[in-house]
């Protein structure tokens, strides 16, 4: 999706830089060029942006009750290049508000861990998410990330580090975020961080990309909800002394192979606190591993268009003594553009099996398998209409919940 890319908030280019001179029709945000204002901005280093997504739902067949539901996150952007804007060479500021209102059905009604919606959350919320500071140095060869940040902006999100990430456009949760890491510090709670990425080959056609992660592991075991807090409880242990710990190689590509651009990611993660194990007693401390691919197809629109068929994957491990998911196997294909009289709708099909704990005392009867289909109407560039329909085999791996069929539909407008 636009503006929740891996199922968490994480800034989307697409809202900078709204020329004033286009239609409505053409405009990138329906705002166009607020009379100047956009402009004048971003030649002082400074660009805006803000998105609201609506979704409406309901658990049609199955599931634990035939509910209807609705969500709305509205989300609004500020991007500093301190080079235009403080002759710093290389430095980004970033600030993300966020709003969200609570949930009033979603999974609780079809049953599902795997939370078909990404925008579903418990309580509203009202909070500056993500404010941090990004500095690139040696050529882009390292580059250094300070403040309150989104992790799966960062790691564990398919194709984070490409032009364009198909997962994200996705609405099950599986998509971008990784189930098995259930400590992530992740929509609806960032957390306070320092990341490092190295870049040592920055090559046109391969690169690798190293990074670490250091975050704030207090909303892991501790319910603390450090999406709404600030620097409380990073290197505080008053009210939590837990931290997580994410480290990710990645490999992109463009052009490799008579194919167009891709890439693959490998990373482990692991959690400080003290987790209760599903049979008894606890454990300090737990962790897993994860892999992502993304493989664009086809580029009829050439090598610098988004469009074209993408295939993406993933594949995540935890510890079944500790988390419910042991494993998780997913699969998914999007098309971007249906052609010259619809070049920029999408139509995706995912598939997502979770492997639920075989702890016995974790009570599962089965595994929990999660298909989704969506076609993605682009109305302008500032505006588009998702309907969707997803099914949910065994949810929660309970044998006595009927499958569930869910319908969906989802607008967003860029301002």
């Amino acid at each position: 999706m636009d503006t929740l890319e891996a199922s968490a908030p994480v800034r989307d280019r697409e809202w900078f830089g709204v020329p004033a001179s286009k239609h409505f029709g053409q405009w990138e945000g329906v705002l166009g060029d607020l009379g100047g204002a956009r402009t004048w901005l971003e030649e002082r280093g400074i660009s805006v942006g803000a998105e609201n997504v609506l979704e409406y739902s309901e658990v049609l067949t199955g599931g634990i009750e035939q509910q209807d539901s609705f969500r709305n996150l509205f989300t609004f952007g500020l991007e500093v290049d301190t080079e235009a804007a403080l002759s710093l060479s290389g430095g980004t500021i970033f600030l993300q508000y966020l709003s969200v209102t609570a949930e009033n059905g979603g999974s609780a009604d079809s049953g599902d861990l795997q939370v078909y919606s990404n925008l579903e959350n418990e309580r509203s919320l009202d909070v500056i998410y993500e404010l941090w500071y990004e500095q690139t140095l040696f050529d882009d060869t390292l580059r250094l990330k300070v403040g309150k940040v989104d992790a799966n902006g960062e790691f564990a999100n398919v194709g984070a580090r490409r032009s364009f990430a198909a997962a994200g456009e996705l609405t099950n949760s599986s998509a971008g975020f990784q189930p098995t890491i259930f400590v992530l510090p992740s929509y609806p709670n960032s957390a306070m961080s320092v990341n490092v990425f190295f870049t040592p080959n920055g090559g046109e056609n391969l690169n690798l990309t190293l990074g670490y992660g250091l975050y704030d592991g207090a909303g892991g075991v501790d319910g603390v909800n450090t999406g709404s807090r600030g620097p409380s409880t990073f290197f505080s242990d008053r009210r939590s002394d837990d931290y997580f710990h994410i480290a990710e190689a990645e490999l992109g590509w463009n052009a490799v192979g008579g194919l167009p651009g891709g890439s693959l990611s490998l990373g482990g993660w692991y959690h400080t606190g003290d987790f209760e194990r599903l049979e008894g007693g606890t454990d300090e401390g737990t962790g897993g591993l994860y892999a992502t691919i993304q493989q664009q197809l086809t580029a009829p629109g050439g090598a610098e268009s988004d469009r074209g068929l993408y295939a993406f994957g993933q594949f995540g491990f935890s510890d079944e003594d500790v988390s419910e998911i042991g494993f998780v196997y997913s699969l998914g294909v999007l098309q971007v553009g249906l052609g010259d009289i619809r070049p920029d709708d999408q139509v995706g099909l995912y598939a997502s099996l979770a492997d639920l704990s075989d702890v016995h005392a974790a009570g599962f009867d089965r595994d929990e398998l999660a298909l989704e289909a969506l076609y993605r109407v682009r109305c302008t560039p500032a505006i588009y209409l998702q309907p969707g329909l997803q099914f949910v085999a065994s949810p929660s791996g309970d044998a006595d919940v009927d499958d569930a069929l869910i319908g969906q539909v989802r607008l967003g407008i860029t301002f």
